[in-house]
């Protein structure tokens, strides 16, 4: 019968359901609970709670991609940003010709639209244009319901390309912010290839948890930068009850990547079950 009311949720039923009941239903479908909104109390309960309850113009402010960079300039500094290399409403030939062999092109009104380019010879210029139209045709508020999306004005843009010593993507580092505090660190190793996640503490003890990802097995060395990166996640995170600040520490620079009103939308628990009602208890709302 789940199964069935999978196909017809995400089939159809889904365009038809208001934001609340979307939330509900999903919020079963996928953690096999009820949502209850009453009285929330794990973090993906609040984060539904936050998401359908707490519209507020920063919110909305911090999701757009373009618009974040100036409130993340104004509190940290420029020199934080990754930099920019164009918006575009659309991009042409020339603003292609005009980019580097190697840069990001992503999408300012959500999640997920994102092409990584370390060599742009191989790459065929209306491929491209194909790829960034479609993501700027992608409604991604109906995606998942996250109204901060809504009515977010769609455009592309290209950023520098950040690498490591070894020329590969740099480890990316997610702090969760609870009324201006970091509580975990999020560490995610091989994003684009066989992805492993640590959880830790503020003072980088590793938490017996698990969100989404396996464990990366390997040793890890608390980063020199680490704490200056949350002194720099608490300032971002000073106008927030809960965010979640994305940042890349290289070695001679911490860069800004994204502010996250709801990770993973809310619909993807920390295991073991008692660690999403910690982080719950965490969050007032």
């Amino acid at each position: 019968m789940k199964f069935i009311l999978s196909k017809l949720f995400w089939g159809i039923l889904r365009h038809f359901l208001s934001d609340k009941n979307y939330a509900k239903f999903r919020y079963w479908l996928e953690l096999d609970t009820s949502l209850d909104l009453k009285n929330p109390e794990s973090f993906t309960e609040k984060i539904q709670y936050i998401k359908l309850y707490q519209r507020t113009d920063l919110r909305k402010l911090v999701a757009d991609r373009i618009q974040v960079r100036n409130y993340v300039a104004n509190r940290i500094g420029k020199d934080h940003l990754i930099p920019l290399l164009g918006t575009y409403e659309t991009i042409a030939r020339n603003d292609w010709i005009g980019l580097p062999d190697k840069f990001v092109l992503k999408a300012n009104h959500g999640c997920g639209m994102l092409e990584i380019v370390r060599d742009k010879s191989i790459y065929d210029f209306n491929h491209i244009r194909e790829k960034t139209e479609e993501w700027k045709n992608t409604d991604y508020y109906r995606v998942g319901r996250e109204w901060v999306y809504k009515e977010l004005p769609r455009k592309i843009i290209a950023e520098e390309l950040l690498l490591d010593e070894e020329e590969e993507i740099p480890e990316d580092f997610k702090f969760f912010c609870f009324d201006g505090h970091v509580k975990v660190i999020q560490i995610d190793f091989n994003r684009f290839g066989d992805q492993k996640r640590n959880l830790y503490d503020r003072d980088f003890n590793l938490l017996d948890a698990r969100l989404l990802y396996p464990r990366y097995e390997k040793p890890v060395s608390k980063q020199e930068n680490l704490d200056r990166a949350i002194e720099i996640a608490e300032t971002l995170s000073q106008n927030f009850n809960f965010i979640r600040v994305d940042l890349y520490l290289m070695k001679q620079q911490i860069y800004f990547g994204e502010l996250t009103n709801y990770p993973g939308n809310g619909f993807k628990p920390f295991e073991p079950e008692s660690m999403n009602i910690k982080m719950g208890e965490l969050l007032t709302l």
